[in-house]
């Protein structure tokens, strides 16, 4: 297994999901560019609560950042080898979620001030 931290963006809203014991989880596919050759696509999954959480407040096209276990993947695609990740997210970062961090110490700070 691979510990990865990949960036780029979702190509598809991300997905709510429930495992057969009713935990929540989530997916998501997210695009990666590559310097020298084609995009690599990374298909996302994420169990840790926090994780669910900043994956579900995106949507597609938006920007982020997972960090997790990875495990290369391949597939054909008209007949050509085609090569992805599949990422288990234990942690998702984005603007978004960067900024509500800011501003939840900010706020912080002045309560205490």
């Amino acid at each position: 297994m691979l510990n990865v931290l990949a960036t780029g963006s979702l190509i598809r809203d991300p997905e709510r999901r429930h495992t057969s014991a009713g935990k929540p989880y989530a997916t998501a596919l997210m695009r990666v560019p590559s310097e020298d050759s084609e995009a690599i696509m990374v298909s996302v999954i994420a169990f840790n609560a926090d994780a669910v959480a900043a994956l579900l407040a995106l949507a597609k096209g938006d920007a982020l950042a997972v960090a997790g276990r990875a495990k290369l993947t391949t597939w054909q695609k008209n007949g050509e080898d085609r090569h992805g990740l599949s990422v288990i997210a234990d942690r998702v970062m984005s603007a978004y979620a960067a900024g509500k961090t800011r501003k939840a110490t900010r706020d912080a700070e002045e309560a205490t001030a």
